[in-house]
């Protein structure tokens, strides 16, 4: 029981209008902060898929470029580009997972995994042409390759600009 120099709360009866009215409001407000918060996690989620693809694909080129200059081997750059295949299917697969809420989310959403399968066909190429490699030498000057490249280095600008709008990048 309470004692008399303890303060009871005085709370509006669920039964009279003051109770009512205040169980509206807390429910609004409730409501109001999980939709807030549903825009803000769906751009940090395209931001972090574009973040970790533009990795992956920076990493790719890098790759191909120390095999060019036969500066790495054929054995490591074939498991960087395994891994980074592996990375962009998981950027993909992150962004697949969230649900967006709204028409603008959406079409980020649409825009990001765009362009993040589209990084993965670049890298597909890439893995190609290193799969068809003959000999040491012949990495540059293959047609192969100078499509891989050409795909990858279109796909880094394509996730640059992504990162510039969405904040996360220079």
């Amino acid at each position: 029981m309470n004692s008399p120099t303890q303060a009871r709360p005085v709370l509006p009866a669920p039964g009279r209008p003051g109770g009512r009215i205040a169980s509206a409001a807390v429910l609004l407000f409730a409501l109001g902060q999980a939709l807030s918060g549903c825009s803000a996690p769906q751009g940090q989620v395209a931001a972090t898929a574009v973040n970790q693809g533009s990795s992956a694909v920076g990493t790719s080129v890098l790759a191909l470029d120390l095999l060019a200059r036969e500066r790495a081997g054929t054995p490591a750059v074939g498991t960087s580009l395994e891994d980074m295949a592996g990375e962009l299917e998981d950027a993909r697969k992150g962004l697949l997972d969230s649900v967006p809420a709204t028409a603008a989310e959406r079409g980020l959403h649409r825009e990001v995994i765009s362009a993040l399968v589209r990084a993965e066909a670049a890298l597909g190429l890439a893995r190609q042409a290193l799969a068809a490699k003959d000999s040491r030498g012949d990495t540059a000057d293959t047609p192969g390759f100078r499509a891989a490249q050409t795909a990858l280095a279109a796909s880094a600008k394509e996730l640059k600009g992504l990162r510039q709008r969405l904040g996360t990048g220079r």
